[in-house]
């Protein structure tokens, strides 16, 4: 048996080869990332080994660069692993190359883990759950910049109009932006009459009475600010320009949820049945996990999401479990842990669980990783049999996922999927 391992890059891969001893199969060949380089990557692969089966190929998830070629290689019928970047970090340093490194000795090391280590031919993810993968991912990324210009313009207001952030239960609320983006500092709110912003307002909120009053608040508060003057035309073209980027963000957030909806309403529907899981958290969820046939029991998914806690023992110390590993997806981490927030509060079992460990002397965010971990193989029992949640059954531990038979499970899929 050869094991090859190719150290990705975004132009240029380099593969290498080990034999079963470990020894250098064959020298290291660059090549380019693209049909010629790939066409000569096989070639390569051809004169070490006599068949694709006696030759496994082993490389590191390089942000998306592994992809064409990991699809190219499979397409020719090899094994294609994608391993983690700590085992190859481990063999470095176990063959004592720490301070050396360059793109011919980190092939050759990914060989070496592959030899030595345990891997399992990696499968990318089917049509549906790339579908569901990039709008969720890409909706992330969009809250994540909305959360960032709403920071820059509290900060302004700090500097500028500092009472502003007590008007409103969220100032950034339909009601706050429709203040903002029309004279959002002290001087240009005193020269509005009252009528104006008490519109812009009462627009905004939809006529809701809890806005009453709150023009004339602003007005109040603006004739005592004690936010700074200087600079201030510079500021409110600033502080309009980032509400409407909130604005822009918000509709765009909005379609990219509508369109994980309907993608989850299609592909996964059931796992809505499960107390907590939301459309957002649910499409994160299932667009991580993908293909869960891909998972050997409900272990393999917690390990991925890396809310399996990492272990230390020696001799007579034993620490019973330390913090979570935190390896593999963050997306799908991310999620399990809000829709466990939630879950510990609707579902009575996770609840009991949850204030089980409280109890233990657990703080809230350890409790809550727990629930997250218990939540993950309800999720997985859940793809699995595809049957719906079903905590109350009896003779089942509730906290475990419960089901019915197999033909009420198939029922059970055809009629939510009609619903939908």
């Amino acid at each position: 048996m050869i094991y090859a391992g190719v150290d990705i890059a975004k132009v240029d891969h380099v593969i290498g080869a080990v034999d079963e001893r470990g020894s250098e199969a064959c020298g290291p060949m660059g090549f380019k990332n693209g049909a010629a380089g790939f066409e000569r990557c096989e070639a390569w692969l051809e004169g070490v080994a006599a068949s694709p089966a006696d030759v496994p190929v082993g490389m590191e998830a390089a942000g998306r660069y592994w992809m064409a070629l990991y699809a190219f290689l499979a397409s020719r019928g090899y094994a294609v692993a994608v391993i983690d970047p700590l085992q190859a970090r481990a063999v470095r340093r176990f063959k004592g190359l720490g301070g050396v490194k360059n793109d011919r000795v980190d092939a050759g090391l990914i060989a070496e883990a592959m030899r030595i280590g345990r891997y399992d031919p990696t499968r990318l993810a089917t049509d549906d759950a790339r579908s569901l993968r990039t709008p969720t991912r890409y909706h992330q990324s969009l809250k994540s910049g909305l959360a960032e210009v709403k920071v820059q313009c509290a900060c302004l207001l700090d500097a500028y109009f500092p009472e502003f952030s007590g008007v409103f239960s969220d100032m950034f609320g339909a009601a706050g932006r429709a203040v903002l983006s029309r004279g959002p500092l002290p001087s240009e709110v005193r020269r509005r009459r009252v009528d104006s912003p008490r519109r812009d307002i009462s627009s905004a909120a939809r006529g809701s009475r809890r806005v009453d009053g709150k023009a004339a608040e602003i007005k109040e508060l603006a004739g005592r600010s004690v936010g700074i003057a200087l600079g201030e035309r510079a500021a409110s073209l600033q502080v309009r320009s980032l509400v409407r980027q909130m604005d822009f963000l918000d509709a765009e957030c909005a379609k990219i949820e509508a369109e994980a909806r309907g993608l989850l309403d299609r592909v996964e529907p059931l796992v809505l049945t499960i107390p907590g899981v939301s459309y957002t958290t649910g499409a994160q969820i299932v667009a991580e996990i993908g293909d869960v046939s891909r998972f050997r029991n409900a272990s393999a998914p917690v390990g991925y999401a890396g809310l399996d806690s990492s272990v230390r023992q020696s001799g007579m110390f034993d620490s019973g479990g330390g913090p979570i590993t935190r390896h593999g997806s963050p997306y799908l981490r991310r999620a399990l842990w809000l829709a466990a927030s939630w879950a510990r509060l609707h579902d009575p079992s996770l609840r009991e669980f949850y204030e089980r460990k409280r109890a233990e002397g657990k703080c809230r965010r350890v409790a809550v990783t727990a629930v997250a971990r218990k939540l993950c193989h309800i999720v997985f029992a859940v793809m699995r049999d595809q049957v719906p949640y079903d905590p109350s059954r009896p003779g089942r531990d509730p906290s475990k996922h419960s089901v019915s038979g197999s033909q009420g499970a198939a029922k059970s899929k055809t009629k939510s999927k009609t619903e939908n």
